[in-house]
């Protein structure tokens, strides 16, 4: 008999920490599930890890390949998941033990194609435009449906936000999990794309995310349809998490500047409707006004100044507000209008 949850965990030189993330698996309250290990080329001991815990738990399946990228590793393991629901699950984090129980009950109740996992995860709901994998627990016969959405290869940072954004232009059919409690190891290994030394590779992989989402918008013939949609992810993906949060010099904000405001005119500024807009911060609608990025940053800086007290005066008001539900909801929306 099938398991209920397949979870999927690709692994490259994680020796120090891919125990503490199997052992996390393994002692979770909700047993119904496979484990899959995807060696990515490993050339430290997490091979012999693996191997150990293969021997000793036949719920555990052991994949070896050239190292070929995350995206890569991941799909090996959904090719062969059994499971109803698929977790993907990186080899140097943990989760709760009540994480796969909370999830598949939540799953199942509400025949959900997608489960979004976590607290912090919330205030994009129940309209996210993307996840990360920690946050994205999704059925399998979804997936099958759509064969295409796949974890693009050769892509990194943002290979797991194109690949939930492409599901949830898909379907509605979301429920959200505040109780899955995902542990977040943070060490010197990681790629992180905020650091100064990666502005260089954002800047080559930004065109191939657009790409990605262009092949996915003209086949699936989403451009007018889902236009709010692709419009927030450019807000927060490229935009937010890229130009306003790296340390890009002049001219790689021209760049990036350039390559965002043509994909936006060239895509989706025609399809969303003036409410569409609303929706949308006034930063990054004056990103999209502004003709160079030098021009942007001078009108930024206006815009700070100008609504510095009125911004202020919203948050002291906020704080007056009788729940923290409600204070949280008020300062979402200060967020999404101001970009502050």
């Amino acid at each position: 008999m099938n398991p209920t949850i397949s979870v999927i965990i690709p692994i490259y030189n994680r020796g120090k920490y891919v125990a503490e993330a199997i052992d996390s698996i393994i002692h979770q309250t909700y047993q119904d599930f496979e484990l899959i290990l995807v060696n990515d080329g490993s050339t430290d001991n997490s091979a012999q890890i693996c191997r150990e815990y293969v021997e000793k738990d036949a719920k555990i399946t052991y994949l070896e390949q050239e190292n070929a990228g995350v995206s890569v590793a991941r799909n090996a393991g959904r090719a062969i998941a059994k499971g109803k629901y698929l977790y993907f699950f990186d080899s140097d984090d943990k989760l709760d033990k009540e994480f796969l129980r909370t999830s598949i009950h939540l799953a199942q109740k509400g025949d959900a194609d997608l489960v979004v996992c976590g607290q912090y995860y919330e205030n994009r709901f129940p309209n996210p435009m993307a996840l990360p994998t920690c946050a994205t627990f999704v059925k399998k016969a979804f997936l099958d449906r759509y064969p295409e959405i796949v974890f693009p290869a050769g892509i990194q940072p943002c290979e797991d936000g194109l690949f939930s954004h492409q599901i949830l232009a898909l379907t509605d059919k979301l429920a959200l999990n505040r109780d899955a409690h995902y542990f977040y190891r943070q060490h010197d290994e990681q790629n992180t794309a905020n650091n100064w030394k990666f502005t260089e590779k954002i800047l080559t992989q930004i065109p191939k995310w657009f790409q990605v989402l262009e092949t996915f918008y003209n086949n699936q013939q989403l451009w007018d349809k889902k236009a709010l949609h692709i419009a927030r992810f450019m807000e927060h993906e490229p935009f937010e998490s890229r130009y306003k949060q790296m340390p890009f010099d002049t001219q790689q904000k021209q760049l990036l500047h350039s390559l965002i405001k043509g994909f936006m005119e060239k895509h989706v500024m025609a399809h969303l409707k003036p409410a569409d807009k609303d929706q949308l911060s006034q930063v990054f609608l004056g990103f999209l006004e502004a003709k160079d990025a030098k021009a942007y940053d001078e009108w930024y800086a206006d815009f700070v100044r100008s609504n510095k007290w009125k911004l202020k005066g919203m948050y002291l008001l906020s704080k007056l507000l009788p729940s923290r539900a409600s204070k949280r909801s008020f300062r979402q929306k200060i967020q999404r209008k101001y970009g502050a």
